[in-house]
């Protein structure tokens, strides 16, 4: 259970606590509603302006470019203006963008508008984890924040799910509006619904107030002086390889390797999808309840998990060939460990970094799990190529993720 049977008094603070936590959800739900959905859509842009393959993998380039670079200054916003402001700037805006992108005239347009995109990007998940941070105790911050990081994996499945066949009726231009239409409405909802500290909580954010008012070159270096937490930041670029390297080639690999139908191998992605969905608020359970708050050992547990589900890729594909039972087994537990990390992750980030820098502190995450999300794909795809299957790729970052998360034990 989230919350521990209590009287009255503590049952209505933990049901507030669970609609603050469930109203932090909503914004990324939307953005990876609209952003995954899109991706979806690409394969419409392609046939409309008349794309190559390269061309149509500049989209993500643009997008990430700016929100991987504009991490750490848009964390440091959150810190200043707070949560609901930063959530809510970040919603609206990239809602307007994603309007604009159905009157793009051409591929370059669009290109610049997901550049501009990229911005309000980097800002929501900064500011749900400073909210987080602010509302939740630290016996529940782990599993809460995987809750909230369930949403990025709910609006993944029924964008990819529900855009597309939009498109097909109306036009891909009509499906991403609508899209965008609808975050802007969470975008209200969260306006009008989100509370952003509780009673008890006012007079210590009064009082870090003039701590916030800092300099974003002061934030900064107190930030990277912080060795317990650049070492999650960099350590925890394993996990962004992780996800990384599965997205892009996953689909490839079932149809190809072991030869899976078009239909059996999108049934296991999406039987991966729902694994990280699942296992996000339960590794959070783990790390807050059975590891006791230590988040070293957590992470050190979810990264030795990843190395050892790649590593059962690479050893038992013949197993998997012609078994979908096996198959689905496996896709479900890679999901559960290649995308289960976030809510851990991220809580660890803010807590070492403090409330009043946690909005800078994920920006400065986030900058590390993209480098690693921008790495993995094209040296993944890259040894695949090498030997003409995906089983030395599984052996070879399987080993690598096991041997680095070895550095989570490491005494700082």
């Amino acid at each position: 259970m989230l919350f521990p049977k209590s009287n009255s008094k503590e049952k209505k603070e933990n049901t507030a606590l669970m609609i603050v936590i469930l109203i932090l959800s909503i914004p990324c739900f939307a953005l990876s509603l609209v952003h995954n959905g899109f991706l979806s859509l690409l394969p419409f842009v392609r046939d409309d302006f008349l794309l190559t393959r390269s061309q149509i993998g500049y989209y993500s380039t643009f997008i990430f470019i700016s929100a991987s670079l504009l991490a750490i200054f848009t964390g440091d916003i959150v810190d200043k203006f707070g949560p609901k402001k930063s959530v809510i700037a970040g919603i609206i805006s990239m809602s307007f963008l994603w309007l604009l992108y159905g009157f793009s005239v051409n591929y370059n347009m669009l290109l610049f508008l997901a550049l501009i995109a990229g911005i309000g990007f980097s800002i929501i998940t900064p500011s749900v984890n400073k909210g987080v941070m602010l509302a939740v105790s630290p016996g529940k911050r782990a599993i809460s924040m995987g809750i909230t990081q369930m949403g990025f994996g709910l609006g993944g499945i029924l964008g990819t799910s529900f855009l597309p066949l939009l498109a097909r009726i109306y036009g891909w231009r009509f499906a991403v509006q609508i899209a965008a239409i609808f975050a802007m409405i969470t975008g209200v909802l969260v306006f009008k619904y989100y509370q952003e500290v509780d009673i008890q909580q006012k007079t210590i954010i009064e009082s870090d107030k003039k701590d916030t008012q800092k300099s974003f070159k002061e934030n900064l270096c107190f930030i990277i002086k912080n060795k317990k937490l650049l070492k999650i930041c960099i350590v925890g670029t394993i996990f962004g390889i992780s996800v990384g390297a599965v997205l892009p080639h996953f689909s490839v690999f079932l149809t190809e390797d072991l030869r899976l139908a078009v239909t059996s191998a999108g049934l296991a992605f999406a039987i991966m999808q729902l694994g990280g969905i699942i296992s996000r608020p339960f590794w959070g359970w783990i790390s807050d309840k059975i590891f006791k708050g230590n988040r070293n050992i957590s992470l050190f547990v979810i990264g030795i998990s990843i190395g050892i589900v790649y590593l059962l890729f690479a050893f038992f594909i013949s197993l998997m060939q012609g078994n979908l039972f096996i198959t689905f087994l496996f896709s479900f537990l890679l999901g559960c460990t290649s995308s289960g990390w976030a809510g851990v992750h991220f809580v660890s980030v803010v807590e070492f970094a403090g409330d009043k820098l946690a909005g800078i502190a994920t920006g400065l995450s986030l900058v590390f799990l993209r480098i690693g999300m921008l790495a993995a794909p094209p040296i993944f795809g890259f040894i695949a190529d090498i030997n003409g299957n995906y089983q030395f790729c599984w052996l070879t970052f399987g080993i690598f993720i096991t041997i680095v998360s070895f550095l989570f034990l490491q005494k700082d």
